[in-house]
Parts: structure tokens; sequence; C-alpha cells
């Protein structure tokens, strides 16, 4: 496969985006390739002596090693807040389409909760880093191709479906028929009412041979 990382722009950053970076490390000073799953685009953090943007995900790779293999049971965890789909197929370029009821907003990116439910994956906690947005934002930033190692379900179900059996016409449109004589006794049955004199009686009749004539209708359809 091509594996070509795809131009990202900082300001459309979202959470569930897998991106890459050049970041510097403080314990080695030497800048390094790093690929995440966005889970916090741009977050306000307070501290006692100062206020901070920081950027936040689950790392991926370093340098093209991989730091956080994608399985099916990483998968499993990720999809407890979203659903992990494809970009690009062709590239292995994914993301994760995080669920509204999960997200803050669009700069901020997950709620809380949507943490405590990836924490139960201690490969998917233990990948958590934090890096300062505006530090991070002087390189250029890329959607990312990762190796999956398992096979997304999106996949297997994009196998050719067979074509429905087309439905056969109704013979002689029965149905159309039945619900229209049907329709016709009801406007008989309101007609019909307790009759006292003779010609009441006698309209009556003519009423009842008529009903018998559309139920003999009813019963041959």
């Amino acid at each position: 496969m091509a594996n070509r990382k795809k131009p990202h722009n900082w300001e459309r950053v979202e959470a569930g985006d897998i991106i890459s970076f050049k970041y510097k490390s403080k314990s080695t000073g030497k800048s390094e390739t790093h690929t995440i799953l966005v889970l916090n685009p741009s977050l306000t953090v307070k501290g006692q002596k100062k206020i901070t943007i920081q950027l936040i995900g689950v790392k991926l790779e370093e340098s093209n090693k991989i730091q956080l293999e994608i399985t099916q049971k990483q998968i499993q965890i990720f999809e407890q807040i979203g659903k992990f789909s494809i970009l690009d197929e062709e590239n292995n370029l994914y993301r994760l389409n995080i669920n509204k009821n999960m997200i803050q907003n669009d700069i901020k990116g997950i709620k809380p909760r949507a943490y405590d439910l990836l924490s139960k994956g201690l490969g998917v906690s233990g990948q958590y880093r934090t890096y300062d947005y505006y530090k991070a934002r002087k390189s250029s930033v890329f959607l990312e191709p990762i190796r999956l190692f398992t096979q997304l379900e999106e996949e297997l179900d994009n196998k050719p479906k067979q074509p429905k059996k087309p439905k056969q016409p109704k013979k002689g449109g029965q149905l159309e028929k039945k619900e229209r004589v049907l329709g016709e006794i009801k406007e008989v049955e309101k007609l019909k009412q307790p009759k006292n004199t003779q010609k009441e009686r006698d309209i009556d009749k003519f009423i009842d041979d008529a009903l018998n004539n559309i139920t003999n209708k009813l019963n041959k359809g």
C-alpha cells in the first residue's frame, strides 16, 4: 500500500483525528515525529502559576516506531466512545468518529467520561500524552497512516450484497379489488337502519340484496 500522509491544518484538527507532527522532547532535546489519536485538540488548563493550552492524545507511534499496536482489543476500547473508521484505505488513513455525547465541543475535545471508558484499556491509558499546543503547531501537521493488526468490521461489511428479488406483481390487482369491495360494503352498512313501514322494509330488502351481491363479488375475487 502507498501509505502516504495527507497534509492537514491545525485549525481543522478534531478529536478522533490521527495526526503526526514534530515535537522536541524535554528529556532528549531532540525533535521526533509523534503520531497520536487526538482526544483534546486545544484544552485550556489552569495551573497554579499559569494557564496553558494543551494538545492531548493517545500516542500511537514515534518516528515510525509503533508505541501502541492497534489490535481488535484496542479498537473495542476505542469504540466505547465512537466508531473506528477508514478515511483512505489505500493509504491506511483512519480516524475515530467520536460520539457527540462524548464531546465537550470541537476545541476542547472529549469529556472526562470518555477518559474513564478509555482507561479500562491499560495499553491505551498508558499512552496518554500531553503537548504544549503552541509548540506543537510550530510544526506542519499531517493525517498519518498507521498499521492495524486486525481487520475492521467496516471492511468486512463491504462485501457485495446479493440483489433483492423483484416483487411479483399482484395478479389482477386482487388486494386493491378487495379493498374497494370492502369499502362498498361499509358504505351500504351505513345506509342500513331499522325500518318500520312497508316501504322502508322494501328499501331495506333492496339494500340487503345489494349487500349480498357485493359479498359475492368479494368471495369470487
